[in-house]
């Protein structure tokens, strides 16, 4: 699937405020499930942009000397995905559990073990594991399913209840939040698990309006029967569309026995996609912020993000 995105983030002082410093985090990975074929960042007002690699994706940086009353970055990209079918190498292990318990594995993996301050291994959530294990299949593949769809079920997503510094705790107790909080929350239990698990930050495309179908849900969302793997209608899980707000989306990573990272959405119940753009990963949220910066002058200033993601129709209206 050919996607574009376009990511616009502005800022509106109402003083001039100077000496502006940005870190910008929006340019999607390439790895064996996309390709970022282009990308582009700019800065109004403008100002010369360069970029450092981290194992984790590109970072783009750049300096506003001047005093200036407005910042506004934007960001185009257009990237190719490949992963259509998750379930095609989501193979589910039986007896698996010995491969989290090798002191290799857990050295070089620790980062994604240990605890973060945004995600503590809150004793809490043994009960969530618990419930998810007694209806999962064998195998850890078919435990992280039934955890996806078990958070699903029991939080709900509510805009606006929750910020960058909510608690697990205050999750748990308010049966609510955000895709960051669904993210983090499905992280703690997965690390408490013994099991290494990453914040991936990214968009997720949802459909385009007037377009007909959001999603092929079939595609992403997954049940355990028998020990398998199985694709479920929407039906089967939920009845309302997919959600990303108006801007990146997150997830989770797992390490799965075959060694590699598997994508799950505890927001929307699915396994990730091909409608699924990954930007940058790390330990929890405060690792991956899209645009993280300092300046000098007033604090109060308002923020306005928008986010589209399209199909690249391109290609099919040359051929």
């Amino acid at each position: 699937m050919r996607l574009r995105v376009h990511h616009t983030t502005s800022y509106r002082y109402p003083t001039p405020v100077a000496d502006s410093h940005n870190e910008v985090r929006l340019m999607p990975l390439s790895d064996a499930d996309q390709t970022c074929l282009d990308f582009q960042v700019s800065a109004d007002p403008s100002a010369p942009i360069f970029a450092y690699d981290l194992p984790s994706g590109r970072v783009h940086h750049f300096n506003l000397r001047g005093r200036h009353s407005h910042l506004i970055i934007t960001a185009d990209a257009l990237v190719v995905t490949h992963r259509s079918n998750p379930f095609a190498a989501l193979q589910l292990i039986e007896d698996d559990a010995a491969y989290y318990t090798r002191d290799s594995l857990r050295q070089l993996y620790c980062e994604y073990l240990a605890p973060t301050k945004l995600v503590p291994l809150d004793p809490e959530t043994d009960r969530i594991a618990a419930v998810a294990r007694k209806q999962a299949g064998v195998g850890t593949a078919s435990f992280l399913i039934a955890l996806n769809r078990l958070l699903h079920r029991v939080f709900s997503y509510a805009p606006g209840t929750t910020n960058v510094n909510t608690s697990i705790r205050q999750v748990l107790e308010n049966k609510q939040g955000v895709c960051q909080d669904f993210a983090h929350l499905m992280i703690g239990i997965c690390r408490r698990q013994g099991i290494p698990a990453r914040y991936i930050s990214g968009y997720l495309y949802t459909g385009e309006p007037g377009g007909g179908s959001a999603m092929d849900v079939d595609s992403g969302r997954a049940s355990v029967r028998n020990g398998s793997a199985q694709g479920m209608s929407a039906a089967g899980f939920i009845d309302t569309a997919l959600v990303s707000g108006n801007a990146t989306h997150a997830w989770v990573e797992c390490l799965l026995p075959d060694g590699e990272w598997r994508g799950f959405d505890p927001t929307n119940n699915i396994v990730a996609n091909d409608r699924y753009l990954k930007v940058h990963f790390g330990r929890d949220y405060s690792d991956v912020p899209p645009v993280r910066g300092i300046y000098r002058g007033t604090f109060a200033h308002t923020l306005n993000v928008d986010v589209r993601v399209t199909l690249d129709r391109s290609q099919a209206a040359q051929s």
